[in-house]
């Protein structure tokens, strides 16, 4: 099996923990590192959730957990933003934020190796300008920063990325705003700056991410496997379970919850699972109005004015998607 050379940038939640265990323990991955980014929570707790999802699946001799980004580029510097009154990074020391949909740290044991600390940017730029043509894909699962930051300051390393396969965005479904998907919201500035890259981009917005739910009996089912990262796997899909069904109501009425991250990780090597993917042109909001931080996908069908410089998919299957997380927990060994 020719396997997937990747890099995963994330902002290590729930969700993001669910697609890094399947990152580590899929065979078809060679996960080349983690760049950690401020976004659920600060980016020392992303970095730190992400070294313990590392330890959890006994990947720490090989993969290192680098961090990035502490603060967005732009949108927190204007003192009346909603980003900066958020509070947005979200500090430990501020205490838990009502609404908060993940908690500062995994329920895993305390990382007994630290996290790198060379920079997740250096070390970014020197993985791909070391490796071929188009020849590492980039999973970015949270604000983009990071990202921004390195095609800004190496652009050279561009040639080196196959794709880009993010969860972000939304069509007609928003959450950080009426607006507004959080990932994109978070950084609206980063993400316009990957989109005039001219990179290969996929996006797996909520408008796919809502169609693959895992219901509470499949959590459990995947409990049943066993093993050390199926547990936690299972133990972070309740988590979210609950935490929707406190605030969404279609979530409590389905006893289910997306986990976004993971179907982004998902649609790099099996894009079946997307359903409805769109070429389009699309530009985000960075107007600093009531839609700032909205993807704005152009799918209008008639001839585009510009052409695409992504692909968006609405929909997703669930049932493969599902099958996908299974499979790869039940191949995985006992960490």
């Amino acid at each position: 099996m020719v396997k997937e050379k990747i890099i995963m940038d994330v902002d290590t939640g729930t969700d993001d923990a669910v697609a890094l265990v399947m990152a580590l323990l899929g065979e078809e991955y060679e996960l080349l590192g983690i760049s950690a980014v401020n976004g659920n929570v600060e980016l020392r707790c992303t970095a730190d959730n992400s070294q313990r999802v590392v330890e959890c699946c006994g990947k720490e001799e090989s993969v290192k957990v680098y961090a990035g980004a502490d603060i967005p580029l732009v949108c927190t510097l204007d003192p009346q933003s909603a980003q900066a009154r958020y509070p947005l990074p979200i500090r430990e020391s501020y205490g838990e934020v009502d609404n908060m949909m993940h908690g500062f740290h995994l329920p895993l044991p305390e990382a007994k190796h630290p996290y790198e600390k060379r920079s997740s940017i250096f070390w970014m730029a020197e993985t791909l300008l070391q490796a071929g043509e188009k020849e590492i894909s980039l999973v970015p699962t949270g604000p983009l920063t990071n990202i921004a930051l390195l095609l800004r300051t190496v652009p050279e390393v561009i040639p080196h990325i196959k794709r880009v396969v993010l969860m972000g965005g939304g069509h007609f479904i928003a959450n950080a705003s009426s607006a507004a998907e959080f990932n994109i919201w978070a950084d609206p500035e980063a993400a316009e700056i990957l989109l005039q890259s001219g990179l290969d981009i996929t996006f797996v917005p909520l408008d796919a991410t809502h169609q693959a739910l895992i219901s509470a009996e499949e959590a459990e089912e995947i409990a049943a496997i066993g093993t050390a990262p199926a547990k936690f796997v299972s133990a972070v899909i309740k988590e979210r379970i609950a935490r929707y069904s406190r605030r969404d109501r279609d979530m409590a009425e389905y006893g289910a919850a997306p986990v976004h991250d993971a179907l982004a990780l998902c649609a790099l090597t099996h894009p079946e699972v997307l359903k409805d993917v769109r070429e389009c042109d699309c530009h985000v909001d960075i107007g600093r109005g009531i839609s700032y931080g909205r993807t704005v996908f152009d799918l209008r069908e008639r001839v585009q004015p510009e052409a695409p410089n992504c692909r968006v998919a609405l929909g997703a299957d669930k049932d493969f998607f599902y099958q996908w997380i299974l499979g790869i927990l039940k191949s995985g060994k006992e960490c």
